[in-house]
């Protein structure tokens, strides 16, 4: 029975095109069991082919020549058109697993067929296989597309059910996160229009930040609206780079608490060094430290209403070639002055401030920012609380997990950082024309893991 599909949702299909389209992913990584292991993959394929899609797995878009748009069910599948059973070459790196990926992510989907689609990925080295889901975002957002992956899973190795994820009851969550950052903003809209004491805030916050970022950059003052000109910056065309890495999550707390920081300090000071060396190879250095966009929660503290209550801070990093240690202090100061800057405007502007942004973002990335010489970031960086526990799928333990993520225009590079199991896994989506070759920053990223735990041995040491 059609129904009219919702004017925020339906967004995800108007402002898509060929070199940027409104779907997102998610890869899992598993090692098979050691019993039975040879017949898990084909017994995962098989049952995903049988299943039957609940919606919103079921639904097509349908665009009359007049009236609403609708969502229309289908009873009839080719479920061999939605699963496909792939193999690298064996033995296959995490780095041909990428790039298969990257491939399979950047096509729009076929509006006449459901969109969603699940790879199942044999021929990984140490025994391994990987799954990766590709779902349009009218359907489903990036948080509670991952609470319905984890759903699908067991906390036991010996539980050999499989329930294929668009055969599972599909629970939309009222709390949105960063990977669904966009959307989240835009949900606002409607019931902004109606704050007009908020929205009038926020805006004046917004024009005065772009009078500031009319001036310039400043080292001596922060100013809005003046990011350096990166790749990140550059025009999106249809090719994507995608890598992920994984760090231990005991470590990174320890490194934080010993620095006086937050765990999302520490991922900011890690990729900021990684970026900045990632772009001195590539011979394009920023001039001044760059600017990261990261999604913030508003909810007060006990507060337990179930809305959406998150905005976006825009923290300037470490200077380009600052140690790992003055990169640190530097962003845990920023990071810092951003959140109570936002927070001094109050909830409701906060989401109109945040809202405007991004809808600037996009134009002046259209205006060709470099002759305005104002942009207001380089990169977003978001954090995903994932499963503190191993999980499983028949039988076969998942190792890691990570998103494939959406680009906004103007912020060509998404890194994605989420807890899992005892260990912090950063996925990174970048603009695969403007970033090629993302192995190298996830490898430079671990480096300056690497040289920040060094750096706090020696503290230590110098201490005692």
């Amino acid at each position: 029975m059609p129904n009219s599909i919702p004017m925020l949702d339906l967004m995800f299909f108007l402002t898509e095109s060929q070199d940027n389209p409104r779907h997102v992913g998610a890869v899992q990584i598993f090692r098979r069991p050691r019993r039975g292991g040879s017949k898990t993959v084909r017994q995962i394929v098989e049952a995903y082919r049988r299943a039957e899609p609940q919606a919103p797995f079921n639904r097509i878009p349908v665009f009359p020549k007049a009236g609403r748009p609708q969502w229309r069910e289908v009873d009839e599948f080719d479920m061999r058109h939605h699963v496909l059973h792939l193999a690298l070459p064996s033995p296959g790196t995490d780095q041909q697993l990428h790039e298969l990926v990257a491939d399979l992510h950047a096509p729009m989907f076929d509006r006449h067929r459901p969109g969603w689609k699940t790879y199942v990925i044999e021929g990984l080295a140490g025994n391994r296989f990987a799954i990766y889901h590709k779902v349009h975002h009218a359907l489903v957002d990036g948080e509670s597309g991952m609470a319905l992956m984890e759903r699908t899973l067991s906390t036991s190795a010996s539980d050999r059910r499989i329930r294929p994820t668009v055969a599972t009851e599909h629970k939309p969550r009222a709390v949105s996160t960063p990977p669904a950052l966009q959307a989240a903003l835009e949900r606002e809209v409607a019931r902004l229009a109606r704050g007009s004491m908020s929205v009038g805030r926020g805006t004046l916050r917004l024009l005065e930040d772009m009078l500031a970022g009319l001036r310039g950059y400043s080292p001596e003052q922060a100013r809005a609206f003046t990011a350096p000109l990166t790749p990140m910056n550059d025009p999106i065309h249809n090719a994507r780079s995608v890598t992920h890495t994984s760090f231990p999550f005991a470590a990174m707390k320890a490194a934080a608490r010993a620095r006086q920081a937050t765990l999302n300090d520490v991922a900011l000071a890690i990729i900021d060094a990684g970026v900045n060396r990632y772009l001195r190879e590539m011979g394009r250095p920023p001039e001044h430290p760059l600017v990261a966009v990261c999604p913030v929660s508003l909810h007060g503290e006990g507060e337990k209403e179930a809305t959406t209550r998150a905005s976006a801070i825009w923290p300037a990093l470490g200077a380009p070639s600052a140690t790992i240690g003055r990169r640190l202090a530097a962003i845990t100061a920023s990071t810092r002055a951003t959140k109570e800057r936002m927070k001094s405007l109050g909830t409701e502007a906060a989401y109109a401030y945040a809202v405007a942004t991004f809808a600037l973002t996009e134009l002046l990335a259209a205006a060709r920012p470099e002759t305005l010489g104002m942009r207001p970031g380089n990169l977003l960086i978001s954090n995903v609380r994932g499963p503190a526990h191993a999980l499983y799928l028949n039988g076969a333990r998942l190792e890691a997990m990570f998103p494939v993520s959406t680009l906004i225009v103007g912020l060509g590079l998404n890194i994605t950082f989420m807890s899992y199991d005892k260990q912090v896994i950063m996925g990174f989506t970048a603009n695969g024309s403007a970033l090629p070759e993302l192995e190298g920053l996830a490898r430079y990223t671990q480096e300056a893991f690497e040289e920040l735990l060094a750096d706090v041995r020696n503290s230590k040491k110098k201490r005692n």
